[in-house]
């Protein structure tokens, strides 16, 4: 199949769409271009491949901050609505996915996202398949500040539209969880606005997410934001 040029950019969604499309192979694995696989990292994901124990491997990796680079374990054994509850905490936000390429090509990427698009992905993968835990690092994720997740505005528009995507992809059992996921992305927003010099914003998003997870008000995070704001506000 050959690549279409398209006349505008129609973002990272389509163009996963695209590819998957376009894919042949057993299994598939996105890399961001401003990710690196480490050395014998291919090596170690045909040895998993031929040993046929998942369907999905969830692969770990570094995180670069600065000049260090971070690990933390992935949690093993969860399932279902814990794992979900997990994974919106973050637990696997340095995951890399290696997918069987039949299972990829039915989880489509919402092409109206232009950040998150692979959150409702990613968890379709963790909650749907046979799974694997890879807890070694086969990869280093790096923090481009040019990527569109540091842009406020595309952030801003795109983050709650990611959490509806989400919960339109999973089975009633899990619509509990909905009101918790808005209210730890209302507190991930107020804390991005915060970053951007977005006072007010901050503010709204922060009285956002106390209205879908009340006990955020407990949060320490929470209330460290809400510190730093009320001091913009005295000192102002």
């Amino acid at each position: 199949m050959k690549l279409q040029d398209n006349e505008k950019n129609l973002g990272v969604g389509s163009a996963r769409n695209t590819l998957l499309q376009m894919a042949k192979g057993y299994y598939l694995l996105f890399l961001d271009s401003d990710d690196l696989l480490l050395e014998g990292a291919l090596n170690e994901m045909l040895n998993l491949i031929e040993s046929k124990t998942a369907e999905v491997y969830v692969l770990n990796s570094y995180r670069q901050k600065g000049e260090k680079l971070k690990f933390k374990p992935f949690p093993e054994r969860l399932n279902g609505v814990e794992l979900l509850k997990c994974f919106l905490d973050g637990a696997f936000s340095e995951a890399l996915y290696l997918v069987k390429t039949e299972i990829a090509k039915k989880i489509s990427f919402n092409p109206n996202l232009k950040v998150r698009e692979d959150l409702g992905p990613k968890i379709c993968y963790l909650l749907f398949n046979k799974i694997k835990i890879i807890n070694k690092p086969l990869a280093i994720i790096r923090d481009n500040p040019q990527r569109l997740r540091k842009t406020s505005n595309y952030y801003f528009e795109h983050a709650i539209t990611s959490v509806e995507d989400l919960f339109n992809r999973l089975p009633s059992e899990y619509k509990a969880l909905k009101p918790y996921a808005f209210g730890k992305t209302y507190l991930e927003l107020a804390k991005k606005a915060y970053r951007s010099g977005l006072f007010l914003e901050a503010e709204n998003f922060l009285e956002e997410a106390k209205i879908y997870l009340p006990e955020l008000s407990k949060n320490f995070k929470f209330l460290k934001l809400k510190a730093k704001l009320i001091l913009k506000k005295f000192f102002s």
